[in-house]
């Protein structure tokens, strides 16, 4: 018993190591936008890509994990995930010109889609049901604090060295935590060994890329040119088959019937919401600082470490408050702060002090770390440990895509009103500010209210 306790242990470190480091390198550059742009002479709309392609690789990998969970070895996908890491950390820091670097986020994004829903999926199997709140609390104060943490840090190393080093800084942590998989890693998930449906694998990558892609070119293009309308109706299709295919297969890639349950549909849609505000704020923020108030890059990542501490408290806490009160009274109290933080946010003007959105995102965050890991356990609650698997892929599709979709959406806004306004960068990009933050302030309040639906199941079996 002793040793499988400590067995345990040595997973859970890997684990958390390495769903940390993938999640704080899918946000390791934002603060280097501005400097990348300009030696590769890049605009805001392709520099982006960065972080979407991250994002939209790791969406195709995703629905993946619950086929590869049962398939493969938890130990053979942590050390080929690290693996991807180690590779594309190593292009990233050597990129001669921007596709080079685009390729280095892709190779990494492809072990961050086989880890980041795994991690998930081992944690729930390894800890007991009543334990899950303390389980998802502790998982959320890892990967809730790499993206608020991911800027500040970087912001400081490019202003110190310069963006290539933000690379070599990441890869010593990786190359232990891949020597650490491979010696204390073990295989803790039931194994099944069904075939892959090559064709949904195939449906999913082209919807997913295909609406992205149109997505991505409203900025450029405009809502009603042909090369926005066409990708976004051809991905939708290609979804639609996908989404289908999997309730007419015995042995689905992602099991979508999962979605017949309203509290599980509930509950995502709040996951969704969430993480659209995450990534858009945690973008925006360090752009506003030092296009329109003039701050440093290590000032404009450094405003948000306040708000990354705290995240990392009340994640962990809000984990423990779960398996004490459940996860409707922590949403709503979660999704109100959010609120109100972008509200605030939305008053920040062009001559404002820096430090307020410093106090604000401290709000924003303590609302994140109420609600995305108690929405994330309500969600698995209503599922039994053999839909686990696909529960977590499900989960973790839904979080990265809204990442994506929010991101595009929400700083297309700021490039649209750029380019129509006749007026200087810093004052367009103040508006353009404004607006994407008070539809993020009209979202949140949805969340808010939606939140009043929810119901807690009971917290022990």
């Amino acid at each position: 018993m002793a040793k499988e306790k400590v067995q345990s242990k040595g997973v859970v470190a890997v684990v958390m190591a390495a769903a940390f480091l993938f999640t704080f390198s899918q946000f390791l550059l934002i603060t280097a936008f501005p400097t990348i742009m300009a030696e590769f002479d890049v605009n805001t709309t392709q520099v982006q890509w960065l972080t979407t392609a991250f994002l939209l690789t790791s969406i195709i990998f995703i629905p993946m994990s619950g086929y590869l969970s049962t398939r493969f070895s938890s130990k053979a996908l942590v050390v080929f995930a690290m693996s991807c890491m180690l590779i594309g950390t190593i292009i990233g820091g050597w990129s001669p010109n921007f596709w080079v670097l685009l390729l280095s986020r892709v190779i990494q994004a492809i072990g961050a889609g086989i880890i980041l829903p795994l991690v998930q999926t081992i944690l729930l199997i390894v800890f007991p049901y009543e334990r899950r709140g303390f389980a998802m609390g502790m998982l959320g104060a890892v990967t809730n604090v790499a993206p608020a943490s991911a800027p500040p840090i970087s912001g400081f190393i490019i202003d110190v060295l310069d963006w290539r080093a933000l690379h070599w800084v990441l890869l010593p942590l990786v190359a232990i935590t891949l020597i650490a998989a491979v010696f204390f890693m073990k295989n803790v998930l039931k194994r099944n060994p069904v075939s892959l449906d090559m064709r949904s694998i195939i449906l999913s990558a082209i919807g997913f890329s295909l609406f992205i892609f149109g997505l991505s070119n409203i900025s450029v293009y405009g809502l009603f040119d042909w090369l926005v309308i066409l990708p976004i109706a051809a991905g939708l299709l290609s979804l639609w088959f996908f989404t289908t295919r999997q309730f007419n297969m015995p042995y689905p890639v992602l099991d979508l019937s999962l979605f017949r349950n309203r509290n599980f549909t509930l509950a995502l849609i709040l996951v969704f919401i969430n993480m659209m505000l995450l990534l858009s704020t945690e973008t925006i923020l360090p752009m506003f600082s030092q296009t329109v108030l003039g701050t440093s890059a290590f000032l404009s990542g450094f405003l948000l470490v306040p708000g990354t501490i705290l995240l990392s408290i009340i994640t962990f806490i809000s984990g423990a408050l779960y398996d004490r009160f459940g996860g409707k009274a922590i949403s709503i109290t979660g999704f109100g702060l959010t609120s109100l933080s972008l509200v605030l946010l939305n008053t920040v003007g062009m001559d404002s002090s820096p430090y307020f959105i410093m106090g604000y995102f401290c709000i924003f965050m303590s609302g994140f770390g109420l609600t995305l890991m108690p929405l994330v356990t309500v969600s698995m609650a209503e599922l039994t440990e053999d839909e686990i698997p696909h529960g977590s892929a499900i989960n973790n599709t839904i979080r990265q895509f809204a990442m994506t979709f929010g991101v595009i959406v929400l700083t297309s806004i700021i490039s649209i009103t750029v380019s129509l306004m006749d007026a200087p960068v810093r004052l367009s990009t103040y508006w353009g500010t404004t607006y994407a933050f008070a539809v993020m302030a009209l979202l949140a309040f949805i969340g808010f209210l939606l939140t009043f639906r929810l119901k807690d199941k009971s917290r022990y079996r």
